[in-house]
């Protein structure tokens, strides 16, 4: 089933005191370019952020950008209360001895020495951030994927649709081929005798004969209805393909719209002509919806 080359996917973690953020946007390109952006710290993991994202794209061009973000402090705070009470206990003692009165506040207490303690918070290795990211990375381009996927589904449709509507007017085109030579030729035909009549010399009419049903043969479009016919079971084939085939898709469109402009040209007849209009007005639009094929 065909992708769409847009999409966006975006995975968002926090982990200790670090927010991951991976965001993931794919547009049209004609072929695959896959940016990445990562903190300066990790900029070595650029290569396997790369090789682990073209896993899930066949052709597009995508930005990959990657940030981390501290939320909160690093460290942790503790109160030794026996060290605390002591301190609080001499000075009252201090107080009595010298009658003093010293007023102490909360500030004054966890200035003492050896009363407040404080500890970092042990922060993942280098190794565990670096499986986190890829991790991450890893979820944010399912999340692409499936979006696109899910457009893949729709142009699918769409184009499915269209070229039904292409195939019926070829159909018309087919039972109306053979008519259209017959015509042509008896127009002819009835033409050069009427000149032949008021020429004033005598015509080998057997020849004139010849010329006409030469000049007829020139207007089939039997080959070229075929081949129309051959390039619409193509783009259904390739449509079902597990591959990227949008520049497959837009040969065969340009295919089928020479195939187009040749039947018009060729045929004699006012409503194949009109047809052939038709056919290309819709393989435009197709050939538009094919653009954001991968």
């Amino acid at each position: 089933m065909i992708r769409s080359m847009t999409g966006y996917g975006r995975m968002d973690e926090v982990k200790g005191s670090t927010r991951l953020t991976v965001e993931i946007r794919a547009v049209n390109h004609r072929f695959s370019e896959i940016l990445v952006r990562l903190p300066k710290a990790w900029s070595m993991l650029e290569d396997p952020v790369r090789k682990l994202v073209s896993q899930f794209v066949r052709r597009g061009r995508l930005e990959v950008t990657i940030s981390m973000e501290t939320i909160q402090a690093t460290s942790a705070a503790s109160i030794n209360w026996t060290v605390a009470e002591q301190f609080v206990s001499l000075t009252r003692e201090i107080d009595q001895r010298f009658s003093l009165e010293t007023v102490l506040t909360a500030r004054d207490v966890l200035l003492f020495p050896g009363v407040l303690h404080t500890k970092e918070i042990e922060e993942a290795n280098g190794d565990e951030i670096v499986e986190w990211l890829l991790s991450r990375v890893d979820e944010a381009a399912q999340d692409l994927l499936t979006m696109k996927m899910a457009e893949g589904k729709q142009l699918y449709a769409d184009l499915m649709r269209r070229l039904s509507q292409v195939s019926a007017w070829i159909g018309e085109i087919q039972q109306l081929a053979p008519l259209s030579v017959e015509e042509y030729h008896s127009r002819l035909h009835q033409r050069l005798s009427d000149w032949a009549s008021q020429a004033p010399f005598e015509l080998d009419m057997g020849r004139v004969a010849q010329e006409v049903a030469f000049f007829a043969d020139k207007s089939d479009i039997s080959e070229e209805i075929t081949r129309l016919e051959s390039h619409c079971h193509q783009f259904v084939e390739q449509l079902e393909k597990e591959e990227a085939v949008g520049r497959k898709l837009d040969f065969l469109l340009q295919e089928m719209n020479r195939e187009a402009n040749t039947i018009a040209s060729k045929a004699n007849h006012l409503r194949i002509q009109h047809l052939a209009v038709e056919i290309k007005s819709e393989l435009e639009k197709m050939k538009e919806q094919v653009q954001n094929v991968e």
